[in-house]
């Protein structure tokens, strides 16, 4: 099995081609001040997953130092594509995160217990920047 997060500002599923459209894909986000709630759209894709087979998923997200910021409730996943496919899933999530610094978040996404993908995104303070650019200026 593989996994592979995108962290997006939004994801709209798509009916009409069964797909997703990814709004901007995220490095990295300015907020204007602390804490904050930053709504965040995450695509998971798991390919290679066994017939049959369904999965549980969820999603934590440390800071820097490993603490813990959040964590998602558990969702089961299986294989939904055709069969003239590599099985797999494809599943948005929609979720508020309350950040307290900047910084690195790393969003983790586990498998059955089992850290499955990883996404770093760097969280700046919109003052910081500002700060910056003044003193370079």
């Amino acid at each position: 099995m593989q996994a592979q997060l995108i962290v997006c500002d939004r994801i709209t599923h798509n009916e009409q081609v069964k797909g997703h459209q990814l709004g901007t894909v995220l490095n990295h986000q300015m907020i204007p001040v602390l804490p904050y709630a930053l709504d965040l759209y995450i695509l998971l894709k798991i390919f290679d997953l066994p017939q049959g087979k369904s999965i549980d998923t969820h999603f934590e997200f440390n800071n820097d130092r490993g603490e813990r910021l959040g964590k998602t409730a558990m969702t089961v996943l299986r294989n939904y594509r055709a069969d003239d496919q590599i099985p797999g899933v494809d599943k948005d999530f929609a979720l508020t995160l309350v950040l307290t610094e900047p910084g690195i978040v790393h969003i983790k996404c586990f498998a059955d217990g089992e850290e499955a993908a990883w996404y770093p995104l760097t969280i700046r303070l919109q003052e910081d920047e500002l700060q910056k650019t003044s003193s370079t200026g």
